[in-house]
């Protein structure tokens, strides 16, 4: 049963499937349960807090296309491409049969690099929740949207606060802004490091070094290049529009580029093995015969396989 490639194929797709919806559900569903963010003071002094609120024009939907669909379009179309143009003395097709069905090549590198790449992505958020609750700075929004008080029957403010005052750190004080969303109330204090830089960092930057090993051809080399550059200006885009809209400090939009660039490189380098290279062994095989495996003999990237 185990020496069935069926049912080692159906093992190995279960086993990721459940690796992702651990790290995803960890993230998402746990951990937003089980920390509470610290409840960090502030200063009435402090400058980088009497930043008004604007509406982002970033929404979740403009990072879920960013970060989720922009990628799994992008692999998918290079991947097309490669193996309908790419000599076969280049690189020979790799057969999968599953079920009696043959697999065609580029579906199965897909699933690889579309994997790794949500396996990093999870590992991103997850860094980021943790970083936000344990951390808990303030946005630069505020002493705008929590308008605090403090002191007995909450009659102090930092209007009513002398010069002299004006610099003490406040630690227990009250939110009595009652325009502002409870959501909003509860962003107010994750700040950093920013978790849109932070996410769409990572995914540009891995469709950076994914485009320099796949796209290698002499031919393609400006293609890439603009491409390459086309990424980073995303991510760049992204970052200008949280510091633009007071949505986070500059120093939170530095962590969260590091963040991602880091963990992209991670993921590429140590987890996919993107840039290692192995020899395969040349075989000949009728035309008709099953092949479960690589047939051929030539450099590939491994993609942690």
């Amino acid at each position: 049963m185990c020496g069935n490639p069926n049912t080692r194929l159906l093992s190995r797709l279960i086993i990721d499937f459940l690796l992702l919806l651990a790290v995803y559900c960890v993230a998402l569903v746990v951990l937003p349960q089980l920390l509470h963010t610290f409840e960090r003071g502030f200063h009435c002094s402090d400058a980088s807090l009497h930043y008004p609120y604007r509406q982002p024009w970033l929404t979740k939907i403009h990072l879920t296309i960013l970060v989720i669909a922009l990628p799994a379009a992008f692999v998918l179309v290079v991947e097309m491409l490669r193996a309908a143009f790419v000599p076969t003395g280049l690189e020979v097709k790799q057969r999968f049969i599953f079920v009696g069905a043959r697999i065609p090549s580029f579906i199965s590198e897909c699933y690889k690099i579309i994997g790794l790449y949500l396996f990093g992505l999870g590992l991103t958020i997850l860094v980021i929740r943790v970083t936000k609750t344990a951390t808990g700075r303030l946005r630069p929004y505020f002493l705008d949207v929590c308008q605090p008080t403090w002191g007995e029957a909450n009659a102090e403010t930092c209007a009513l606060q002398p010069p002299g005052n004006a610099s003490s750190y406040i630690e227990h004080y009250d939110c009595t802004e009652f325009v502002a969303s409870a959501e909003l109330l509860a962003l107010v204090r994750h700040s950093f490091p920013s978790g849109f830089v932070s996410t769409a960092s990572y995914a540009m930057a891995f469709l950076v070094y994914y485009s320099q090993v796949r796209m290698f051809a002499t031919w393609l080399r400006l293609l890439r290049t603009s491409l390459q550059l086309s990424f980073g200006a995303l991510a760049l885009l992204v970052a200008f529009e949280r510091i633009s809209t007071y949505q986070n400090h500059v120093s939170d939009v530095a962590a969260g580029v590091l963040l991602g660039l880091g963990i992209a490189s991670f993921v590429t380098v140590f987890v996919a093995h993107l840039f290692r290279q192995v020899r395969v062994k040349r075989r000949q095989w009728p035309r008709n015969e099953q092949i479960y495996g690589y047939a051929g003999c030539y450099d590939r990237p491994t993609y942690g396989y």
